[in-house]
């Protein structure tokens, strides 16, 4: 089928690397240009592709009336949108065969919205999954269901570990699906807006840990963070630290009479193990966010009396 690529990050350039590699050309892109502050420029990545293969492509943050012009003139099977950030208008719809096709990183109804693999991840979820869906008019990530693949999700798995698995879902199923000559209409299932749930959108603010909470759902949200993301963090003694690397503390089910949430209660060469509002948690590995040292937390915590904020 042809189709034309929307999206970018570095699932979108892991499909259309694989793409490329099996002679599976779009017919045009638009490229999700990424915030100034963003260290990984994967669309600067994906242009370096096109040019290669001499592809007609165009990097920004919003589709324009040029793109929609394309888009007209191509009319293509499917528009395939993966890695995109903004609203995409569902009128693009009548200029392809299929609509506007989008990945989405959960098992819609569910987690419509924002960041839904960490959403999953800090909420403790044992599944997720990779919904293919049409784009269409009504609430966001609302439109009719064409291909969902539901995968395990561990307990001590880290979000770069969920994302490869995610990407190389998407990227194989995407590659199946565009291989094929046509689709069946009744090939799309409309949503069951009884079983809906939403995530609001997260801001790097949202990673400072709450030492009240129970050590489970720190664990939680140190895992969705994780690197290269932006991280779940504490504060000691004035420095700003973001957790790499933890794991559940060694006295994580032991009866505190006396506990002060945040507070140091073991330390050694492997790292440190912190109270919290119910359980432990053992911390191995942190970035210093004004050095960028990466560290064992023992190195900078040498006293029983810190506690982290």
């Amino acid at each position: 089928m042809k189709y034309i690529f929307i999206g970018g990050g570095r699932g979108g350039f892991e499909l259309i690397s694989s793409a490329i590699s099996k002679n599976i050309f779009p017919a045009y892109s638009v490229i999700c240009k990424e915030d100034d502050h963003e260290n990984i420029k994967y669309s600067d990545k994906i242009v370096n592709l096109f040019k290669q293969n001499g592809i007609g492509y165009t990097v920004k943050k919003k589709l324009s009336e040029t793109d929609h012009a394309i888009i007209r003139k191509i009319r293509p099977d499917i528009i395939f949108v993966y890695g995109w950030r903004t609203m995409i208008e569902t009128e693009l719809n009548s200029y392809c065969r299929y609509g506007i096709i989008a990945a989405h990183y959960s098992l819609l109804p569910k987690y419509r919205g924002f960041a839904p693999m960490q959403w999953a991840i800090i909420n403790g979820d044992r599944n997720i999954g990779v919904t293919f869906f049409r784009i269409e008019k009504g609430g966001v990530d609302s439109g009719s269901i064409l291909i969902q693949k539901k995968l395990k999700l561990k307990k001590n798995e880290y979000a770069n570990e969920v994302e490869n698995k995610l990407i190389y879902v998407t990227v194989k199923t995407f590659l199946d699906l565009i291989r094929k000559k046509s689709l069946k209409q009744n090939s799309f299932i409309s949503q069951d807006e009884s079983k809906a749930t939403y995530t609001c959108k997260r801001t790097p603010e949202d990673g400072k840990i709450n030492w009240n909470s129970d050590s489970e759902k720190i664990y939680n949200l140190i895992r969705a963070l994780a690197y290269p993301f932006t991280g779940a963090f504490c504060v000691h003694k004035g420095e700003k630290y973001v957790i790499r690397k933890a794991e559940s503390g060694k006295m994580n089910k032991k009866s505190f009479t006396g506990r002060i949430a945040g507070r140091v209660i073991d330390i050694d060469e492997k790292g440190i193990e912190v109270l919290c509002g119910s359980g432990t948690i053992r911390l191995t590995e942190w970035q210093n966010s004004g050095t960028g040292n990466i560290e064992i937390p023992s190195v900078s915590v040498r006293s029983y009396s810190d506690t982290l904020l």
